[in-house]
This record gives C-alpha cells, structure tokens and sequence, in this order.
C-alpha cells in the first residue's frame, strides 16, 4: 500500500474526518505528525491509478470537513501520494518542515472565497446600445437592410460591440475589486473573463470577516441585480493561496499522466 495525502493541518489533536477515503470507500483517513506539521492520509494501492470523479469528490468533501476542523490547513493537490507513512515523514513534514510552518502561518484562521461576477447579457447590451450611437445606428441599419448589403457593417458592429463590452468588462471588475478587496487579506484575479463574464477571483478571508464579505456580496448582487449576477462559495480551504510543489512519487506520476 501507498500513502495518499489530502493536506497539511497544524494540530495533531484534529479529528480526521469520518469520510469515504479516495481509493476505498470503507478506507481509513488518519493523521501523520512530525512536530507542528501534521498530514492527512489514507491507504491506497501501491499500483493504484485509475481516479475518478467520485475520488476528486472525495478529495474535496475531505478538504471541506478538514476546514472546519483546523484551525490552518494547507491543502494538497488531488493525486499527492508517497510510497509509505515513512516517507512522508522524512521527505515532506520534516524534510519540509520550514516551508510547511510558513504555509500553515500565512493561512492561520483563514478561509478562501470564490466569486465569480458575469452580465445578464439583455441588460449589457440595452446599455451598449443606448450609450454608443455609433452602435445604436449600425444595429439600425443591419436590422433594416438585407444581410448581404449589410456584411461590413455588421463585422463592424462586432467590433465594436466586443471593445466597449471589454471596456465595461474592466470597469465593473475595477469596481467590484475595490468594494470587496478591502475585506479581504489577499486576493488574485483569473487574467482573462470569458465573454460575458466580468471578473472571476478568489480572496483570503479572515474567518472573522467572513460574514462582513457576505454581506456586501448580497449588497452589491441586489444593487446589480438587473444586470449583473454574482456567484460565491465560501468557506473554502485556501486553494489559491498555498501551493506546495512536489516531486511525483512513482504511484503519483502514473496516476496523472
């Protein structure tokens, strides 16, 4: 057998979670410490590579329930496997043990939320439409004129209609940043949005500010409803915050290629 990770938690005195194990629904979730660095594991085949949707669903409840248990989790990323208990002392929590210590410390009683923000798109082009008469004048005009006397005009109304929908695209993300980022410890930003989409991003929250970030995601989705949506889910561990970077083991590297 192998030894799968889920993540790294501080205190030793942690509950493992009494949850389906990835690998072996009726499999063990136990706990390997090496001073403050204590990892999350279960059993897995040593040959074990054939994952599935119902293993990275696993993976994730175990890493859900571990946040409320912790009071700092760095979580691993689906797949981290280590060829015995033994080695996961020596290579990770001790070989490691500085790294570890800091990642636990920058995530101490913090949690992570994922907003993601996009437009009612009737809305956003009513807009573009009343405010660009450029626009408004080329829609009349492909909207009243056959399509074939209209083939340039309407490449350019795309055009024209893609630049100011980036233009508010930028704006509104501007402005939801600046109203919610203050709340917030840290924050980063995915580089681009999809189409109608106006920003996605992920913020570190002090657990005791995650009731304020709620309150003014609902106070910005009422003021905007008519015209833009927003999604968040939190808690949730600090994916987007820690990252620690591993040599696949040779169950691992089989498991992901």
């Amino acid at each position: 057998m192998s030894t799968y990770l889920y993540g790294i938690v501080r205190d030793a005195r942690t509950e493992p979670p009494h949850l389906p194990a990835v690998g072996d629904a009726e499999g063990e979730i136990r706990l390997i410490g090496s001073g403050a660095c204590v990892a999350v594991a279960s059993d897995v085949p040593g040959a074990f590579v054939d994952a599935t949707a119902a293993d990275l669903q696993r993976h994730s409840d175990i890493l859900q329930e571990l946040l409320s248990r912790a009071s700092a989790l760095v979580p691993l990323r689906f797949g981290t496997v280590y060829p015995d208990d033994a080695a996961v002392r020596r290579d990770l929590l001790e070989g490691r043990r500085g790294e570890l210590e800091a990642l636990l410390d920058s995530v101490e009683n913090r949690v992570e939320a994922r907003l993601k923000a996009f437009y009612v798109e009737e809305a956003v082009l009513a807009e573009i439409v009343r405010d660009e008469p450029q626009i408004a004048e080329l829609r009349r005009r492909t909207q009243s004129l056959p399509p074939d006397a209209t083939y340039y005009d309407r490449i350019r109304l795309g055009e024209l209609v893609a630049s100011a929908l980036a233009a508010r695209q930028r704006r509104d993300a501007g402005e939801l940043l600046a109203r919610l980022a203050p709340i917030a410890v840290d924050y980063v930003v995915e580089d681009e949005p999809h189409e109608w989409s106006v920003v996605t991003a992920s913020f570190l929250l002090d657990q005791s500010a995650l009731e304020d970030f709620h309150s003014a995601v609902s106070t910005i989705a009422e003021a905007e409803d008519r015209r833009l949506q927003l999604r968040c889910l939190a808690p949730l561990p600090p994916y987007s915050f820690v990252s620690v970077s591993l040599e696949p083991m040779e169950a691992e590297a089989a498991w992901v290629s």
